[in-house]
């Protein structure tokens, strides 16, 4: 057998080693299918639930009889059970045994691996030594025999390079699905396709939003931020985004230990997604191929939109802030409002230019899945000027199935113009409730929950009084 020499330059250098497979008998009827990588095809399915579904097509050529399929440059973070192998017009195909290889090698597996057996080891002066591996912890350490004799130590900081007479048994490049399949046709090359579902791969909407000087328009750029860290490039890949919540089934933790490294790239684009409703979810297609790096951040233009109209809340809950007036931003999610896309949940950012026309954060926020005609309202923060405490000021037992609770709501202005404030009041779900006695009008919006609608003087305050009976 020939002998293949591989070098590891220990800590921090790099382990040269062999490429991609070659197509070769094994002796035992069985053949090693290369998997190169040109010509193939990616399709993309990214969930914004840290999972995605990944489909390729390649050219390999499968021998007649039993023969062995090597098909690497999958994920790392693949779910084997997910996986499913096709081969077009090969309707008596079959495949008899799946594996996922995944032990990857790496310096410390490597030297495991060559526990008890000869190494060769350069320092950094150009000197080598040969021996036994006894351990390889902190430092290295080996003898003149197999059994012992002479022990040397040799420090890990002095150690330029380790020479290892061959790749080990069980360790890989890089993880591999092998299947064991049975061909009853003549040898040839086919299509084969191969999708499986991985983790390490997920999505999310990020929004940038400018409004003008009157706080009443703005302008609306989305991106869809990709990140991966499956462990696998998916080259020129037909990239589809899916949004909403899916139940996923609770997974036993996998043992596998991975090295997460983060790097960022960002990406524009001049086409805006496709959307279109799929099942009881939202799917987004790019309408052109995209490639997505292992260990890369991506970002992609999901939409824009110019002069949306906005509105300017000020909020008050007493019950949850007693003292701070929440500010919110208000638009609809219509094409009328210059919108009209369902909106995947994500973070926004709101930008405002100041008297020297820069551009400042005024406020951040998450939304959630937005769709179309629905009202968004964003939290940029609390308003410095507009202030507001609430208190009980009377509780009566009118019978052991009823009670009836009033409030005082104080709301102080202290702007040079006046303000309206939202003050919003949550009662108890468990209870029927019923406001019997107010000063103001309001709106029951849904369960549980009534606002009342104040405009507050420049420089002043307004009060908001009512009694809530509760029955049960």
């Amino acid at each position: 057998m020939v002998r293949r020499r591989y070098k590891l330059l220990l800590f921090g250098i790099w382990l040269a080693l062999f490429g991609i497979l070659e197509i070769a008998p094994n002796g035992r009827g069985v053949w090693a299918v290369s998997n190169q990588h040109s010509g193939q095809a990616v399709e993309l399915t990214v969930y914004n639930q840290n999972l995605a579904l990944v489909k390729e097509s390649r050219r390999v050529q499968l021998a007649s009889g039993i023969s062995r399929v090597n098909f690497t440059g999958v994920a790392a973070l693949i779910d084997p059970a997910s996986v499913k192998f096709a081969v077009s017009g090969l309707p008596g195909f079959r495949v008899l045994e799946q594996n996922y290889e995944y032990d990857v090698i790496n310096d410390l597996k490597l030297l495991q691996k060559y526990l008890g057996a000869k190494i060769k080891i350069t320092d950094l002066q150009g000197n080598t030594t040969e021996g036994y591996l006894i351990n390889a912890a902190q430092n290295v350490i080996i003898s003149t025999r197999p059994e012992g004799g002479e022990v040397r130590i040799l420090k890990a900081n002095q150690i330029q390079a380790i020479v290892f007479p061959e790749l080990p048994d069980g360790l890989i490049t890089k993880p591999t699905l092998v299947w064991l399949v049975q061909n009853p046709y003549p040898e040839g090359e086919h299509s084969v396709t191969v999708s499986y579902l991985t983790q390490g791969l997920s999505w999310q909407a990020d929004y940038v939003a400018t409004i003008n000087a009157g706080d009443n328009r703005l302008d609306l750029t989305g991106w869809v931020t990709l990140n991966n860290q499956s462990g696998s490039d998916y080259q020129n890949a037909r990239l589809k985004l899916v949004a909403g919540d899916l139940n996923l089934a609770p997974e036993e933790k996998r043992t596998k230990n991975l090295e997460i490294l983060y790097k960022a790239a960002a990406s524009t684009s001049d086409q805006a997604f496709e959307e279109q409703s799929f099942f009881e979810y939202h799917l987004y297609t790019l309408s052109r191929p995209t490639t997505i790096k292992n260990f890369q951040v991506k970002q992609v233009e999901l939409l824009t939109a110019a002069a949306v109209p906005a509105q300017k809340l000020y909020v008050y809950e007493g019950a949850v802030e007693p003292e701070k007036v929440k500010v919110m931003l208000e638009v609809t999610n219509s094409r009328e409002q210059n919108l009209g896309m369902p909106l995947p949940k994500g973070k926004i950012r709101v930008q405002k230019a100041d008297a020297d026309g820069s551009l400042q954060l005024i406020g951040e926020d998450r939304i959630d899945h937005t769709p179309q005609n629905e009202k968004l309202r964003i939290k940029l923060g609390y308003a410095f000027d507009i202030t507001g405490d609430r208190i009980k000021t009377e509780v009566r037992e009118v019978t052991h199935h009823c009670r009836e609770e009033s409030y005082r709501i104080k709301l102080r202005n202290h702007k040079a113009q006046p303000v309206t404030v939202t003050a919003v009041e949550k009662f108890s779900p468990w209870l029927e409730w019923k406001i019997i006695k107010k000063d103001h009008p309001y709106i029951r919006n849904e369960a549980g929950k009534a606002e009342f609608t104040v405009v507050v003087p420049p420089n002043g305050e307004k009060a908001v009084n009512y009694t809530v009976r509760y029955q049960w």
